[in-house]
């Protein structure tokens, strides 16, 4: 694993983080069955100030950890006052190694609200990227997700908002339609979602649908491929799901 610090950070400043991203990566890899030693070469730019990061960054995005999957590393602000742990951006990472990836021409948001138009490197769908990263987040972690500055588990989020979740996966699988729900709605759906599978149905399960879905095939599509793994018609992993969290 490659670390760059830029910034003011002590020496155990430094192994604190170190130890940190090591202990996740290790727990990620075991859960989702995947070889670390393909992982050995990822890399962490740390940044101590929110505005480095930001215009390092090659996305500029405003996030304080971005996954960047053409150079395998993850920038992130961080100071050592704050928990070194963040395993999200890690799971990405884990999860791009599955499959060859394809690549997707998009257009994405910049922290100073500019447009920029990039080539990306995809494995599978954003929906399912953020479902599969924050899943782990509550299985392996027992990590809580933080929207709209309340910190709730994904299945709490769910249930407190079961009549807002999208009832057409077609309608929020693909960018565009995911983009079109508000984050505190679609994320802990597709987490969420992401957990019933993993645990109801295996991680090789999950796996194997995972890397057949693109941004660049239609939803529709996509969707026939969730139904077509999992043997089931959506309505019924839908249903199977819903009682899973009630």
């Amino acid at each position: 694993m490659n670390y760059i610090f830029n910034g003011q950070y002590t020496d155990k400043d430094k192994h604190l983080f170190k130890s940190a991203q090591e202990d996740d990566l290790k727990k990620i890899c075991e859960y989702l069955e995947t070889n670390a030693s393909s992982l050995e070469n990822i890399g962490f730019k740390t940044f101590d100030t929110i505005e480095s990061k930001q215009e390092a960054d090659p996305n500029h995005s405003i996030s304080k950890a971005s996954a960047r999957f053409d150079e395998m590393t993850v920038y992130r602000f961080w100071v050592p006052s704050d928990n070194p742990h963040f395993p999200h951006e890690i799971t990405h990472l884990v999860a791009h190694t599955w499959s060859k990836p394809y690549i997707l021409e998009t257009e994405l948001d910049t922290w100073n609200n500019k447009k920029i138009k990039r080539k990306i490197e995809m494995v599978s769908t954003s929906f399912m990227q953020e479902g599969l990263a924050i899943a782990v987040d509550d299985i392996v972690f027992k990590r809580k997700l933080m929207e709209d500055g309340e910190l709730k588990y994904i299945d709490d989020w769910c249930k407190e908002q079961i009549d807002k979740l999208p009832i057409n996966l077609e309608k929020v699988i693909n960018l565009d339609g995911f983009g079109s729900v508000k984050n505190k709605v679609v994320v802990p759906f597709t987490a969420s979602l992401s957990k019933y599978l993993l645990n109801a149905y295996s991680v090789n399960k999950y796996k194997k649908m995972y890397i057949q879905l693109k941004e660049t095939t239609s939803p529709e599509t996509n969707v026939k491929t969730v139904g077509s793994v999992y043997k089931l018609a959506i309505d019924e992993i839908f249903s199977e799901w819903r009682k899973s969290i009630e």
